[in-house]
C-alpha cells in the first residue's frame, strides 16, 4: 500500500460518493490517498477540529476516512500508521490527532483501536441539531465515540 498526498476536488468526490454520510467537508488541511499497484483503495481527509473548544493550532481531526472492501487485512489501521507518519513528517506543528466514529453506523473503533488510538469520550444520543444553522442537515445525530492519538 502507499500514500499520497493530493488536493484534489476529484478526491473529495471520490470520498463523498463512497463515505456513508455522502459527503467531503470543505477545508480540509491533508488530504491522502491510498493505493494498491496503482487502483485507488483508500482515502482519509484531516481537518482543524470541529469544536473551537480544541487546540487549533495543534491538533487535526481525520474528518473522513473510507477504504474499498477488497482491500488487504486490516489496510484501514495501517493506513492510519502511514497517515501519522506523513503527519509527524510534514507537520511537525502537529501535536494531537482526534477522530470519531458513529454507532448507527455500526464503527466501534476497532480500526483506531488497533493503531493504537485510545477512547477519549463519548457523546450522548443525537439530541442536538444542525437544523437551525443556514445550509446545514442533520446527517448523523447517533452516539459518537471519540479516539484521540499522538502523530
Amino acid at each position: 500500500m502507499e500514500l499520497k498526498a493530493l488536493h484534489t476536488k476529484e478526491l473529495d468526490r471520490w470520498i463523498a460518493e463512497r463515505h456513508y454520510l455522502k459527503s467531503a467537508p470543505v477545508g480540509a488541511a491533508i488530504r491522502l490517498e491510498f493505493t494498491d499497484n496503482g487502483r485507488r483503495i483508500g482515502a482519509m481527509m484531516f481537518g482543524r477540529p470541529t469544536s473551537p473548544k480544541i487546540d487549533q493550532k495543534h491538533t487535526l481531526e481525520l474528518t473522513r476516512m473510507f477504504f474499498v472492501d477488497d482491500t488487504e487485512r486490516f489496510a484501514e489501521s495501517k493506513a492510519l500508521a502511514m497517515a501519522r507518519r506523513f503527519i509527524r513528517r510534514n507537520c511537525p506543528q502537529i501535536r494531537g490527532l482526534i477522530a470519531y466514529c458513529s454507532t448507527a453506523a455500526g464503527h466501534r473503533g476497532t480500526v483506531y483501536e488497533a493503531d493504537g488510538w485510545f477512547k477519549i469520550s463519548e457523546s450522548r444520543s443525537g439530541t442536538g441539531s444542525w437544523a437551525n444553522r443556514p445550509n446545514r442537515q442533520n446527517r448523523d445525530l447517533s452516539v459518537k465515540l471519540k479516539f484521540g492519538r499522538t502523530p
